[in-house]
């Protein structure tokens, strides 16, 4: 009775570390994806205050793969070809807000910024089945 109990609570604790492992990665993936959203919309803020009319703030969409393990050091190795192994898509889409809530006369329009970072977390069973997404939006507007 005893090896019964004793084989049902060690069962219970395996099972605990497997959901614990599970939520840590989960949790790591989405640090790393909320990062790599903060870190494009930062880029893009520099760029704003410096020319606001740059080629690179002009309206359209861009899509990055940016490789997971390259996440450490604090630095994104991002790119526009699909990378081999866990990666993110980070898209990148920036449309011209018209004349409005604050916003100047054009040609200095302020823009929205939408960046949608996607990933897959492994789960506690091994599996990429899962499609996770991460979006951080914000509207600029030229320096006066």
């Amino acid at each position: 009775m005893a090896t019964a109990l004793l084989t049902i609570g060690l069962v219970a604790i395996a099972t605990g570390f497997q959901y614990a492992a599970s939520g840590l990665a989960t949790g790591g993936g989405e640090t790393a994806a909320v990062f790599l959203a903060e870190q494009r919309m930062e880029q893009l803020r520099a760029r704003a205050l410096t020319d606001f009319t740059e080629a690179v703030l002009g309206a359209g969409t861009t899509t990055e793969h940016c490789l997971s393990g390259a996440l450490a050091g604090g630095s994104s190795n991002c790119q526009s070809a699909p990378v081999a192994g866990p990666s993110y898509t980070r898209i990148t889409t920036i449309t011209d807000v018209s004349v409005g809530a604050g916003c100047p006369p054009t040609p200095l329009s302020c823009k929205e910024i939408h960046v949608r970072v996607t990933y897959r977390p492994v789960t506690g069973a091994g599996e990429l089945n899962q499609t996770r997404t991460v979006d951080v939006v914000t509207v600029l507007g030229p320096r006066a």
